[in-house]
């Protein structure tokens, strides 16, 4: 009997639905259904109830979902086992800028010295990584969570807030934290409009009702605080950017908006690559 069969026939008792079952499995409703019947057919019972409403165990449902759980919760433990002694060998791990530098090197490390070969692709946007992924370029991705993310396994790692980078005599540098409101009339200097910091942030000035106000458009980051030290306007960076800045001349403020921030998941289009790689990645 096929493993996925299983899995369907759990998932359909969870959702209590053929089609929300379907649509969790990203497979039709009639593969699901014909599933079901192949279950049925082995071992000469029926196994849900249907109506318009949805569906139920039958009492030879009931026996079969009991008996079945541990079965299924072990060969998932034996394949789990498989990936992680014998078959990954190499991993190729995409990732953003501000991560790779501040996040991964630990990780990449702790991966070497189990013997897996990281090969690691840096692109400035998480939707190039989404797109690298996707198309099987890449066989994990740490990037920033989205939408589009939901068709292939995922888990969320952490949750940062965005802070903003002044120079230390600017107004703001003695603040303790800083609003929408507080940055509306400042020089700003940010990544180009493909960046999902200034994305989120201009439109949330927008939201309040502020024009923000773009001085620069630069593609790397390393100038965009240098021009902040010369004293050229403000950025914002996320907290795990803000916590290791090395120039010592700028200073960083906390962004004092809940909506301003991002989490940060790591995808793969293996849910057995993704649940091996999963334990190496801490909290930020």
């Amino acid at each position: 009997m096929n493993i996925e069969f299983i899995e369907g026939f759990l998932e359909t008792v969870n959702q209590k639905s053929i089609a929300k079952a379907s649509q969790k499995l990203q497979i039709s409703h009639p593969a699901l259904s014909k599933q079901i019947r192949s279950i049925e057919a082995y071992f000469g019972v029926t196994l849900f109830k249907r109506s318009s409403t949805g569906v139920e165990l039958t009492e030879a449902g009931k026996t079969f979902y009991n008996r079945i759980i541990p079965v299924f919760t072990e060969i998932s433990s034996i394949k789990n086992d498989m990936v992680n002694v014998n078959n990954i060998q190499m991993i190729n791990l995409g990732t953003l800028p501000s991560l790779a530098a501040n996040y991964l090197p630990e990780v990449i490390f702790e991966l070497e010295n189990k013997n897996i070969d990281v090969k690691v692709t840096i692109r400035n946007t998480s939707m190039e990584l989404y797109q690298m992924l996707k198309c099987g370029e890449l066989d994990g991705a740490v990037l920033e969570k989205n939408a589009v993310h939901s068709s292939i396994w995922n888990a969320d790692l952490f949750i940062e807030p965005y802070y903003a980078v002044v120079y230390p005599t600017h107004r703001l540098s003695k603040y303790q934290s800083v609003t929408l409101h507080d940055i509306a009339n400042e020089p700003l200097i940010l990544n180009p409009p493909d960046c999902s910091i200034r994305r989120l942030l201009t439109s949330l000035m927008l939201e309040e009702g502020l024009h923000p106000q773009i001085k620069t458009e630069v593609f790397f980051n390393d100038f965009i605080l240098g021009y902040v030290a010369a004293g050229a306007g403000i950025t914002f960076v996320p907290k795990i950017v803000s916590e290791h800045i090395a120039n010592h001349s700028l200073v960083s403020i906390p962004l004092n908006d809940a909506r301003a921030r991002r989490t940060i998941s790591l995808l793969s289009q293996s849910e057995d690559i993704g649940k091996f790689l999963r334990p190496y990645f801490r909290k930020a």
